[in-house]
């Protein structure tokens, strides 16, 4: 058992699940799950701001140049692909001990599922739903349903 999710969409799911009304278990392995997040996205930071001072230019010393808080960057459109390139990567959550907090989760998002989304809203619950595998569950207990 394990989720991915797009490096790219880590903030988003985090304000997405900050937002939604839970008490209890629920709500803590949301903590949980948001906390794990938090951490990955630290880390996407520190790999933005490498990316960052690697296209910027340079002054004497080999120093990456910043005016008003901006790095100078030499080439935008290499910049891009390469934040596009580190947003579409995944960070991988696999079960063991996190396996309860992403069994809870799937409870969560299927708890959801009556709710309307509008927006970026809708796109990062349809998202979380597609990463988590939630259709696929349904699927498949309908198949073993039919079967017997």
């Amino acid at each position: 058992m394990m989720v991915e999710i797009q490096k790219g969409k880590i903030v988003g799911s985090i304000n997405f699940l900050y937002d939604l009304s839970l008490v209890r278990k629920q709500s803590r392995m949301r903590r949980k799950f948001i906390n794990l997040l938090d951490e990955k996205n630290k880390a996407v930071l520190d790999e933005r701001e490498e990316i960052l001072k690697e296209h910027s230019e340079k002054d004497a010393d080999g120093e990456p140049i910043i005016k008003n808080d901006h790095y100078q960057v030499k080439d935008q459109k290499a910049l891009a692909e390469d934040l596009k390139e580190l947003n579409d990567e995944m960070i991988v959550i696999e079960g063991g001990d996190n396996r309860e907090m992403i069994r809870t989760m799937k409870d969560i998002l299927r708890k959801f599922e009556e709710e309307e989304y509008e927006g970026e809203a809708s796109e990062i619950y349809d998202y979380l739903c597609d990463q988590f595998k939630i259709d696929e569950e349904e699927e498949n207990k309908n198949e073993e349903e039919n079967a017997e």
